[in-house]
């Protein structure tokens, strides 16, 4: 659905990389970089940082194949930074330079772009009362989508029909999705299929 995909990576843990560098006390910020370059001159290089413990948590990865297949040039061929209930801006495709800062990185995509309201629940202002304080964008809101009936389908009236769709967060887990036919005033269950993993993709029906 558009940019939303759920697949099975295959890689390294940054911080046995890291590790086998010799990172040092005082390790405070790891940027990234990749091989793509802007298409204009003024344009900012993409780069992106995490905090060191974020980065050496263990989840985070250099993944080099995608659904046991080596990655495909369009999701980052050959190396791609895999950031685990954070949203792709972090996901750095086409990987070729790490390193490690001792200081906060100030870099365009992390300062200027990709950020969202601080101390807003999901990113929601409204128009006549704008965030004043913003901060980059990090880890994936819950939210599902309905994926069938999809649009155009023809429902019969009166006729029992098959609703289903996914739920997905930043990697707490989906225990349970209900559903609503009269603007929230009352909710009913949907039936799960099982978890395939913290940060996978939850489906299901009703």
């Amino acid at each position: 659905n558009g940019a939303m995909g759920n697949a099975k990576w295959t890689g390294v843990k940054l911080k046995d990389i890291l590790a086998m560098a010799g990172t040092k006390p005082g390790s405070k910020e790891v940027r990234f970089n990749g091989l793509d370059t802007p298409p204009m001159a003024a344009t900012p290089d993409f780069v992106k940082s995490l905090q060191y413990n974020h980065a050496t948590n263990g989840e985070v990865m250099v993944a080099y194949e995608m659904n046991g297949e080596p990655l495909p040039l369009l999701n980052g061929y050959p190396l791609k930074l895999v950031v685990p209930g954070w949203y792709a801006t972090y996901w750095v495709g086409m990987l070729n330079d790490i390193q490690v800062i001792t200081d906060t990185f100030h870099g365009f995509w992390m300062k200027k772009a990709y950020l969202v309201p601080q101390d807003v629940v999901n990113g929601n202002e409204t128009p006549d009362s704008l965030a004043a304080k913003m901060q980059p964008i990090s880890k994936m809101d819950v939210r599902s989508i309905f994926v069938s009936p999809e649009p155009g389908n023809v429902i019969t009236v009166g006729a029992t029909s098959h609703v289903q769709g996914l739920a997905f967060d930043g990697g707490d887990g989906i225990m349970k999705v209900e559903l609503s036919a009269d603007t929230g005033k009352t909710w009913v269950p949907a039936k799960l299929d099982a978890e395939l993993g913290k940060y996978s993709w939850r489906r299901w029906h009703y």
